[in-house]
C-alpha cells in the first residue's frame, strides 16, 4: 500500500506552550500540562500543576483545545522509557481549561483541511515516526529538543479520509477498552481508600452504632448487601472508649502490620531483561504501576522486589509515587520495598501507605532540605489505630480483589496497546487488512 506523503506543517499549525514560573503553580486552578503528561500514545491526568485562572485572560492562546495533538518537544533520544523520549504525541480529547507548559506543543488541524485528527495522532505516535522525531531533534546539555520547524518540515503519510476514519475505529476501539480500564482503576482505589477511611480513621461502623444505628446495612454504612453487612456489622465495637477508639482497639504502628527487607542486588547479579522499575515510572496518587523497562542499562545496586509488595519512592515523598508491584523485578534504591506481615495484612498496608495522611507524615518526616528523602526507619513508626487482627482480615477479603483486578486490567492494557501498536503499521502496509483487523478485535 503505497500512501501520498505530505510535510506536517501542511497539515497543522503549531502552538507552543507557555514558561509559567515555579512561583505561579498552585495547589488548585487550571490544570498546566506538562512533558510528564504527554505519555507515549496517550493523554495522563495524573499529577497535574495548577496556575491561578486569571492567567485565563492574559494567556488565551496557551489553552489545549480538543482534538489537539499534544507533543513533547523536549525529551531523550532512547535512554530509559519511551515515556521520557522526545516527540512523544497524544491525541487530546478533554473538555474543560488546561493550559500548555513550555516544551509541550498543540498540533492543530488547518481550519481549511477535513481529516482525521485522532487517525494521525496514532500515526505521529507509532515506533516509525517516533523514531523520526528523535532522529531530527537536536541536542542540549544532554537533552534532545524538537523546533516547530523541524516537526513541520517532517513528512508523514496521508490516506484518504475513509482510510483514516476506518482505521482510527479499529485502533480506537483498543483505546476506548485501555482508557475504561484505567477509570475502572481509578474508581477501585478510590473505593478501597474510602473503604480504610470508614473503618480505621473516621471508625464508622461504631460512631453509626453510636448514634443509634442497629440494622447491619446501616452499621455498615450502606455500602455492603445484607449478607456481608450482617457478617461484618458484629465486628466493630459499638461504642469509642477513653482514648478515643473504638473499644478493645489499640494504638499502633505500621510495623505492626508490615516489614522491609528488600535483597539488594549488584548490577552484574541482575538478568537484563529483569524487570526494573524507577521513580520516573511510577504515578503520582495512583497506586496502579504500569510502566517498566528491562534492566540492560542497569549500572548500580537495586533493591529485589516480587509482585504484589508495596513500592514507596522515597526520595521527594510528597511526589505521593505509592504503587504495588504488577511484576517481579528490581526497583530503584529510592523506593522502600515493603510488604504485609502475612499475605492476608497486604491490602490493608498498601492502602495505609497511599493515603494522603501517611505521605503527608512521611514528608513531614523525612531529612534533607533540597532532596528530602524518607527511610523505613521513619515510614514503620507511623501511628496508626490497631484493630483486632479479624478487623484487618476483612478488610483485606475486601481490598484484595480490588487491587488484583487494577493489576489484572494494568497486564490487559499493556496486551492491548501493543496490539495497538502492532496493528498500525501493518495497516498502513498493507500486510493486514481492515475487515481482517476488525475480526481480530
Amino acid at each position: 500500500m503505497s500512501w501520498p506523503s505530505k510535510q506536517i506543517g501542511e497539515l497543522f499549525d503549531l502552538e507552543n506552550g507557555f514558561a509559567f514560573k515555579s512561583a505561579d503553580f498552585q495547589a488548585s486552578g487550571v490544570p498546566v500540562i506538562k512533558i510528564k503528561n504527554v505519555k507515549a500514545g496517550y493523554f495522563s491526568e495524573h499529577d497535574f500543576d495548577y496556575v491561578s485562572p486569571d492567567f485565563r485572560q492574559s494567556r488565551p492562546s496557551k489553552l489545549a483545545r480538543a482534538n489537539d495533538l499534544l507533543i513533547s518537544m523536549s525529551g531523550n533520544r532512547h535512554d530509559g522509557s519511551p515515556e521520557t523520549w522526545v516527540g512523544k504525541v497524544a491525541h487530546f480529547n478533554k473538555d474543560g481549561d488546561y493550559f500548555l507548559n513550555q516544551r509541550v506543543g498543540a498540533l492543530r488541524l488547518k481550519p481549511s483541511l477535513d481529516a482525521n485528527t485522532r487517525f494521525f495522532g496514532y500515526l505521529m505516535s507509532s515506533m516509525p515516526y517516533q523514531e523520526l522525531f528523535i532522529s531530527i531533534a537536536t541536542s542540549s546539555g544532554g537533552q534532545a529538543n524538537l523546533s516547530p520547524k523541524q516537526i513541520f518540515a517532517a513528512e508523514i503519510a496521508v490516506p484518504s479520509k475513509a482510510e483514516q476514519n476506518a482505521i482510527t475505529r479499529v485502533l480506537g476501539a483498543l483505546d476506548d477498552k485501555i482508557e475504561l480500564n484505567r477509570r475502572m482503576n481509578e474508581t477501585l482505589e478510590e473505593m478501597a481508600r474510602a473503604l480504610f477511611r470508614d473503618w480505621f480513621v473516621d471508625f464508622g461502623p461504631t460512631r453509626r452504632q453510636m448514634d443509634g444505628a442497629t440494622d447491619p446495612v446501616a452499621i455498615m454504612g450502606h455500602a455492603f448487601p445484607p449478607e456481608t453487612a450482617t457478617t461484618l456489622a458484629p465486628l466493630f465495637p459499638a461504642k469509642l472508649g477513653d482514648d478515643g477508639l473504638p473499644e478493645g482497639w489499640k494504638n499502633g504502628r505500621l510495623d505492626d502490620w508490615a516489614t522491609s527487607s528488600p535483597k539488594t542486588v549488584k548490577p552484574d547479579e541482575v538478568n537484563p531483561n529483569t524487570n526494573y522499575i524507577g521513580l520516573e515510572h511510577m504515578p503520582r496518587r495512583s497506586i496502579a504501576l504500569g510502566d517498566w523497562e528491562t534492566a540492560e542499562k542497569v549500572t548500580s545496586n537495586k533493591a529485589r522486589f516480587t509482585k504484589g509488595q508495596v513500592l514507596f519512592g522515597k526520595l521527594r515523598p510528597y511526589f505521593h509515587k505509592v504503587g504495588i508491584a504488577p511484576v517481579d523485578g528490581i526497583c530503584s534504591t529510592d523506593i522502600v520495598v515493603v510488604d504485609g506481615l502475612s499475605k492476608s495484612l497486604v491490602a490493608f498496608v498498601a492502602t495505609l501507605m497511599s493515603s494522603y495522611e501517611f505521605v503527608a507524615y512521611t514528608n513531614q518526616s523525612s531529612t534533607g532540605t533540597k532532596m528530602p528523602r524518607t527511610s523505613w526507619k521513619l515510614m514503620r513508626e507511623y501511628r496508626v489505630a490497631r484493630p483486632p487482627l479479624a478487623i484487618v482480615e476483612a478488610f483485606g477479603e475486601l481490598v484484595q480483589p480490588m487491587h488484583d483486578k487494577i493489576t489484572h486490567s494494568l497486564s490487559e492494557n499493556n496486551t492491548l496497546a501493543d496490539m495497538r501498536d502492532l496493528l498500525l503499521p501493518k495497516l498502513m502496509s498493507g500486510e493486514i487488512r481492515l475487515k481482517e483487523a476488525e475480526a481480530i478485535l
